[in-house]
């Protein structure tokens, strides 16, 4: 049998278990409204929390830097000849906005936590993770060889109880890592216990704010800044609320220059493109600001509309992200396909993302949007779940009726042309009225 052949029996076997994925296509900016597969929708699968993915201000300072170097590449490792002037005046503003003395910067939020977690710890070190931390994390951990003690989600009796061990405390180093807001879930750590915890126990914390950074906390700094938590290393991304591309380490001066020598995803890879860093140095400056907090407070509005509109949506009442558990892989995935139908794009997300058994549809919402999208949304997804004929993951023509998007004019040509360069993706498009499914757990 040929490797053609055994990939073709395992996407079958992945097909019969409801969990073959299949890429979609995007034209136009990001934004709350995009044309996916041809079709204008109204987006509440994304992770453009404060809606800057499309921002004309962000695709100004990254075309004004390819004017100003000429080239688009950084043509090499930032360790030999890739470190371009933008790249540190990028890690001098992440180090002013988190308020830390060394910033490292890196290709993606997957590369910063496996490049992080592998750099500082080693065999004979322990690492405590929460079970349900992203797969960077996850493999983060396989690639140092450190011991790895997986403790229940949010358990810190059990994380205490872990940590206070003989064969933990003979360790040379100990790192607790978890998520600060869970990408899945949507609900928070308890940042301040983890750091008390790390302190008794002489262990450092490391907190993937990821999916936290921009929309939650002071200036967008995340949940750690929020409770006055000084972790020992901070990872958040530039691809979600920032709107760009890239990720970071907020540290100390010594551990950001250790990840330079020992971060192999940073040493091993070409730099980030210089107009990608200036992007996001512009972007830094408008989610440190007044406008960033009109953003954050629109996002945890519509946060807080879409839980009052759809109980079953579960997460922190303030998060962007909202899941709402159906647990069947083949349900889930005829739901969100009904309300694409609807012209409501809700991701559905099955294991391995998820544990078996917990499938959900994740909401994603946008700060930007505005509140009647906002509530057609939630009128389909409330109709969705009501409807009994999608009990058994059959697709009802006409259960949405009520929940649809109901103005036919969305998809005519000519009204997606002017949503795709409409306001609605323009700098300071803020409502001030009211993700890919793929992974691997432990």
């Amino acid at each position: 049998m040929t490797l053609d052949d055994e990939a073709r029996a395992e996407l079958r076997e992945l097909a019969a278990a409801h969990r073959l994925r299949a890429p979609r296509v995007v034209d136009g900016a990001p934004g709350p409204r995009i044309v996916l597969d041809g079709s204008l929708v109204l987006n509440l699968a994304s992770n453009d929390y404060l809606g800057l993915a499309g921002d004309r201000r962000l695709s100004r300072a990254a075309a004004a830097a390819l004017e100003e170097t000429g080239g688009v590449g950084a043509g090499a490792s930032r360790l030999i000849a890739g470190n371009h002037r933008a790249h540190a005046a990028l890690e001098a503003a992440v180090g002013a906005w988190m308020r830390c003395a060394g910033a490292r910067v890196f290709g993606s939020g997957y590369a910063a936590n496996s490049g992080v977690i592998a750099a500082l710890a080693r065999a004979g070190d322990a690492i405590f993770s929460d079970e349900l931390n992203h797969a960077s994390i996850i493999d983060g951990c396989r690639l140092s060889r450190a011991d790895v003690v997986v403790f229940p989600h949010g358990d810190l009796a059990a994380l205490e109880a872990a940590l206070a061990s003989s064969a933990a405390r003979a360790r040379r180093r100990r790192l607790v890592v978890s998520e600060s807001l869970f990408s899945m879930d949507g609900d928070l750590a308890d940042v301040e216990r983890l750091a008390a915890l790390c302190r008794r126990h002489d262990a450092a914390l490391v907190l993937d704010e990821a999916h936290a950074i921009g929309v939650l906390g002071p200036e967008g700094r995340g949940v750690a800044a929020a409770a006055g938590v000084v972790p020992d290393v901070v990872i958040g991304t530039f691809g979600k609320a920032l709107g760009t591309y890239g990720a970071f380490a907020a540290t100390t001066r010594a551990v950001a220059d250790l990840l330079w020598n020992r971060a192999r995803p940073f040493v091993f890879s070409t730099g980030m493109p210089p107009a990608v860093a200036a992007a996001t140095a512009a972007s830094i400056q408008i989610v440190r600001g007044a406008e960033g907090d009109d953003r954050r407070r629109a996002v945890a509005a519509h946060a807080r509309r879409l839980r009052a509109g759809v109980p079953a949506a579960g997460g922190a009442s303030e998060s962007p992200i909202a899941p709402i558990r159906i647990d069947d892989d083949r349900r889930v995935m005829a739901i969100s396909a009904r309300l694409l139908e609807a012209g409501v794009f809700v991701q559905g997300i099955r294991p391995p993302t998820v544990p078996p058994g917990t499938a959900r549809l994740r909401v994603g919402l946008m700060a930007t949007m505005a509140l009647p999208d906002l509530e057609r949304a939630i009128a389909a997804i409330a109709g969705a779940l009501a409807d009994g004929a999608l009990a058994d993951g059959a697709l009802a023509d006409g259960a949405l009726a009520d929940g649809a998007l109901a103005d036919g004019a969305l998809r005519q040509e000519g009204a997606v042309r002017s949503a795709v360069r409409g306001a609605g993706n323009d700098a300071g498009a803020v409502d001030k009225s009211g993700a890919g499914d793929g992974g691997e757990r432990w």
